[in-house]
């Protein structure tokens, strides 16, 4: 079946600058690709966990840390936003912000990975 050319035309046509409505493209004259430069982004606080309870551990390097952190979004949840990996001499640390009714559960997990 050949192709319509035409309404492909007209299709390109309509949805040119649609998408994505916050983050116009690079190519634009405008200037940035990003509708907020992302310093602001950076200095946003992140989502709270109400009545959070702090659990660390610490890694040998940032790798163990990092892929310690997937295992707990995933087998936790843990929310990836209440996560931190510090770097420092010799090693990585993970801290987490978890809600108070999951620390203990989270704790095993975090023992475990």
């Amino acid at each position: 079946m050949p192709a319509d050319r035409k309404r492909d035309t007209r299709q390109d046509e309509a949805v040119r600058e649609t998408f994505p409505a916050s983050d116009p493209p690079a190519s634009m004259a405008s200037g940035a690709a990003r509708a907020v430069p992302p310093g602001e982004m950076l200095d946003r606080p992140g989502p709270g966990v109400p009545g959070a309870v702090a659990l660390h551990r610490r890694f040998p390097d940032g790798d163990a840390a990092k892929l310690a952190l997937e295992s707990l979004v995933r087998q936790g949840p843990v929310d990836r936003a209440a996560a931190e990996i510090q770097h420092a001499d010799g090693g990585a640390e993970l801290r987490l912000a978890v809600p108070a009714e999951d620390a203990e559960r989270i704790r095993a997990l975090l023992t475990k990975a």
